[in-house]
């Protein structure tokens, strides 16, 4: 019996492939005598965590003056080698530096992969995604103006930092990514 052993190395493996997919393909050659068989098979790696490839968001918002409302789109494309279809959720923290607290009570504020289609807060107000499916998941934070009195409609002014994170079906998480913006 013979057999060869290569090591994990990008510079002796000419045949990688730019993106995981979650399978190992593999063609298992034998020879006998003279004779060649050779066999195909694959095989999954188990679960990958999912990836934020990239994340949309302003740098700086300037409130609206008065007790209007303005809303900022927000963005975060991803990739799970499992499928998106294996994506529980996308969301993020939003934590106040200055005021060294967290906003939404601490909660994630979640984004979304609908196509708009899903009404998230009475009477209309959707995600504002675009395209439903397509690993470019949305939210419009609502800001508001300096001139509202009630404390669940005033938006704080100061340095905030954005944590944006993925869970899958299998409970894995992707690695954070931080996002800081100014609100004025």
């Amino acid at each position: 019996m013979y057999s060869i052993k290569l090591a994990n190395d990008s510079t002796l493996i000419k045949n990688t492939l730019g993106d995981d997919s979650g399978k190992v393909y593999l063609t298992v050659l034998a020879y006998y005598d003279e004779v060649q068989i050779s066999k195909l098979d694959s095989f999954s790696i188990g679960n990958i965590i999912p990836d934020i490839i990239s994340i949309t968001a302003p740098d700086t918002i300037i409130r609206p003056e008065g007790s209007t409302v303005t809303l900022h789109p927000v963005y975060a494309e991803v990739f799970d080698a499992d499928g998106l279809e294996t994506i529980k959720w996308v969301g993020f923290t939003s934590f106040h530096v200055d005021g060294d607290s967290l906003m939404n009570r601490g909660n994630y504020i979640y984004l979304y992969d609908d196509g708009s289609e899903d009404i998230l807060y009475e009477p209309d107000f959707t995600s504002g995604d675009s395209i439903r499916g397509d690993g470019i998941y949305s939210f419009r934070i609502p800001v508001y103006g300096s001139g509202n009195t009630d404390p669940d409609f005033q938006t704080k002014t100061g340095l905030f930092r954005w944590e944006f994170i993925i869970q899958d079906n299998a409970d894995d998480y992707s690695t954070p990514i931080l996002h800081e913006v100014i609100i004025e």
